[in-house]
């Protein structure tokens, strides 16, 4: 029976001739590790582009949607939309500090 340290296999040390190919071949592997990195990032920014101006897009059409429904609601009803600023105006008044006199 085998004790456990004969079995347990020691690594494979290389020949001298042998360092240079294995670096060559680790440079290479890091190498094509980076630039499989880099392409990923380069796609995932690309794509978060793509994503961010569609975004923007929709935003503007929404906000110009908002404003044309506002300007037609006001158009159609000129003193409810009068008398809903002023309330506005007067519930924000009121819940403002008031710098307090000295």
């Amino acid at each position: 029976m085998k004790s456990a340290f004969e079995a347990v296999k020691a690594p494979r040390i290389p020949a001298y001739g042998d360092v240079g190919k294995e670096i060559k071949e680790a440079a290479q592997r890091v190498e094509r590790s980076v630039s499989d990195a880099r392409a990923a990032v380069s796609e995932k920014l690309d794509d978060g582009m793509v994503a961010a101006r569609r975004l923007l897009k929709r935003s503007r059409n929404t906000v110009r949607d908002g404003l044309e429904e506002a300007a037609h609601t006001i158009k159609q009803h000129p003193f409810r939309s009068l008398a809903i600023g002023f309330a506005a105006g007067a519930m924000l008044g009121l819940l403002m500090p008031r710098p307090k006199k000295r």
